[in-house]
């Protein structure tokens, strides 16, 4: 019986200590799991915030687009290829029939840190240079209020201000050449829900590859309202004005192609005009759209002040319809105050059948630069959002030309338009 009892205490023994080893090996299973579940758990975590700002690549109608899950930074990459031929029927001057590549750019654009948005633009057709076009930095943090630092569009002008992939003719108007266009400077915006205004200073442009002779500077606004504004009728009214100092030689050049770049010729020309102080542009604007109708039409005023002799009036403008057989309607941005690119509705595309009457004045006292007149008969194909075909026919009058001829050339051109 002693032996009996002794080997039942000694297996319960044994046994207690197996118990013991099991709750220890227990407790180190547990605690590995405990481990293991925050090992995941973090590794959750940092998935999660891995997908959360995580970028979104698309490729749309617009070109190449990234954009990060939570909207603080996107990148947008894009561009557009214009090709043109012209016929001239020459009068007087002979002008030179040919095609041309008259546009083509890339541009980069997006937003950086939510509310700072950047673009730069590079032209590679723009009369044969290749080299930056809008370069620049600018923050919208405010709900009414932009600001922009470095190249781009003065505000000045429907016309100037609308994109080349939106005009309704192949080329901006006569009246155009007055619009002071790119220049390095600082602008601010503002806007309203039928209002907008813009206004900065403005100096030299990246382009000007002479250090010896600088663009002057200049300070610029326009502001505009839409009075009537409605998905499908709109009333647009807009004022411009610019002045500036000329160049550090004190000279002013003013000149105008015929509403057609393939020709280098220009039938009104001042030539150069010494000792001019300032010049002072104003434009007005107008604009009435109704369903597939609208009307737009704009005068300028270039106000030239030279120092010793007495100072010049330059002028011109434009009036302009377009009526879209289609049925479309041109779309309005009432922040910038400019009509943009419209969508066919249709799968054979939209058709827009354009008249405009535009006219320039460079005469004035001792400056004899010409008179002209043109009236175009444009015809567009949008066959989608990406690709428009074009067709002007111009009657030219320059009465007098550049050198006190009066002449009548005409002009058949046609362009192919492809946006990405």
């Amino acid at each position: 019986m002693q032996s009996i009892y002794k080997l039942v205490k000694q297996q319960q023994l044994m046994l207690e200590q197996q118990q013991k080893e099991i709750d220890e090996l227990r407790l180190l299973v547990q605690d590995q799991q405990a481990k293991m579940s925050q090992r995941l758990d973090k590794t959750d975590r940092k998935v999660k915030k891995i997908t959360k700002t995580s970028s979104k690549v698309s490729i749309d109608r617009k070109g190449l687009s990234i954009k990060s899950k939570n909207g603080d930074f996107s990148f947008r990459a894009g561009g557009r290829i214009h090709a043109d031929f012209a016929y001239y029927d020459d009068d007087v001057t002979s002008m030179g029939s040919g095609a041309s590549l008259r546009r083509a750019r890339m541009y980069f654009k997006g937003k950086l840190f939510r509310d700072w948005r950047y673009k730069a633009e590079i032209d590679f057709a723009e009369d044969g240079n290749v080299g930056p076009r809008a370069v620049w930095l600018g923050y919208s943090g405010w709900e009414f209020a932009s600001f922009k630092l470095g190249q781009f569009q003065e505000p000045f002008s429907l016309e100037e201000m609308s994109g080349s992939n939106a005009i309704t003719f192949m080329e901006r108007s006569l009246a155009n050449t007055f619009a002071p266009s790119y220049h390095l400077g600082f602008a601010a915006s503002g806007y309203g829900s039928f209002w907008g205004l813009s206004g900065g200073i403005f100096a030299d442009s990246i382009s000007n590859k002479d250090d010896t002779v600088d663009d002057g500077w200049g300070v610029a606004g326009r502001a505009t309202m839409a009075p009537i504004l409605m998905e499908n009728a709109i009333l647009h009214l807009g004022f411009s004005s610019e002045y500036r100092q000329t160049n550090t030689d004190n000279k002013l050049r003013i000149r105008a192609r015929p509403e057609s770049r393939i020709t280098n010729r220009r039938l009104v020309d001042t030539r150069i005009i010494n000792d001019v102080d300032h010049t002072w542009l104003f434009g007005g604007e107008l604009a009435a759209l109704y369903g597939p109708f609208s009307v737009q039409g704009e005068y300028v005023l270039n106000k030239v002040s030279r120092n010793q002799a007495a100072n010049l009036d330059f002028f011109g403008g434009y009036v302009q319809g377009s009526w879209f057989l289609t049925g479309e309607s041109r779309p309005y941005n009432v922040k910038k105050g400019i009509f943009g690119l419209i969508e066919p509705t249709h799968k054979y595309g939209a058709w827009e059948f354009a008249l405009r009457y535009s006219w320039i004045d460079l005469n004035d006292r001792d400056i004899k630069g010409g008179k002209e007149n043109n009236f175009t008969i444009g015809l567009n194909w949008y066959v989608n959002y990406n690709l428009r075909f074009m067709m002007n026919y111009i009657f030219v009058e320059a009465n007098p030309n550049r050198n006190g001829i009066d002449e009548s050339p005409n002009i058949l051109q046609m362009r192919a338009q492809v946006v990405f």
